[in-house]
């Protein structure tokens, strides 16, 4: 006996639209997923979250007293933290970008497009704000059928 073919929740659907908090979920989630895609919405909320939490850290950075003895323990405590969440920011973006990328059909080899001095990154973010194409579909991971070789077929 078949059964109907059920839809798959929503969630579980590649290149779902998102909030802004739920873009920001996926990015930590998927942080080190570069297959799949990645929605207009998600690639956006985190390209804004990245650019205001950059401008809260460099108001940040104004207002922290300079030492004239030097630096201190608490300056390099933060400044290693900051190093460390800044590689993960690092890989997570591009992890982003290829998946934004697979969404739309191209293949995540164009995130090395960034290397171009100054046009680079503004090619990223133009290809970013393409619309999405269903082909990308080709770069979600495809579980194959199973075949159950334990029943017998009398």
């Amino acid at each position: 006996m078949t059964y109907p073919a059920q839809p798959l929740p929503r969630s579980t659907q590649p290149g779902e639209p998102v909030g802004p908090l739920g873009a920001v979920r996926n990015y930590v989630r998927k942080g080190f997923r570069f297959s799949g895609r990645a929605s207009r919405s998600e690639y956006w909320w985190v390209a804004l979250w990245t650019v205001v939490i950059s401008l809260l850290m460099e108001l940040g950075n104004f207002r922290l007293p300079d030492e004239p003895g030097g630096s201190s323990a608490l300056g390099l405590i933060l400044a290693l933290l900051l190093f460390a969440l800044s590689i993960f920011v690092v890989i997570f973006s591009l992890s982003l970008s290829v998946r934004r990328l697979h969404d739309i059909n191209a293949s995540g080899l164009w995130v090395l497009v960034i290397f171009i001095p100054l046009l680079g990154h503004l090619a990223l973010l133009v290809m970013a704000a393409f619309p999405p194409n269903p082909r990308g579909a080709r770069f979600d991971n495809q579980t194959l059928p199973t075949v159950d070789h334990t029943s017998s077929h009398e």
